[in-house]
């Protein structure tokens, strides 16, 4: 009988030590969640100014009558601020 208390008494200390570390993980997750959030807000942000800055040089670029070199262009296709080429030879 004192062998089963003894080891009712470890493992009950056992569970108090494993409930203190899950609070600490459910704070560590819950300041990495609302760190992940404040990310992609920023990132979100970051894409829409670079869009913004994005047509206004094409914009420039035409006015001006000035090509974009070729990994400016490759870019904004990529990023789908421009058209694909759909005639060969044209250039924003």
């Amino acid at each position: 009988m004192e062998r089963l208390l003894t080891e009712l008494r470890s493992q009950s200390s056992e569970l108090e030590r494993l409930h203190a570390i899950y609070g600490e993980l459910e704070t560590r997750n819950g300041l990495l969640h609302n760190e992940v959030l404040r990310l992609k807000r920023a990132q979100r942000t970051n894409v829409q100014d670079l869009a913004r800055v994005a047509a206004v040089l094409l914009q420039i670029s035409r006015a001006k009558g000035i090509a974009l070199d070729p990994v400016t262009l490759d870019i904004l296709r990529r990023r789908g601020w421009l058209p694909s080429r759909s005639r060969k030879g044209v250039r924003p």
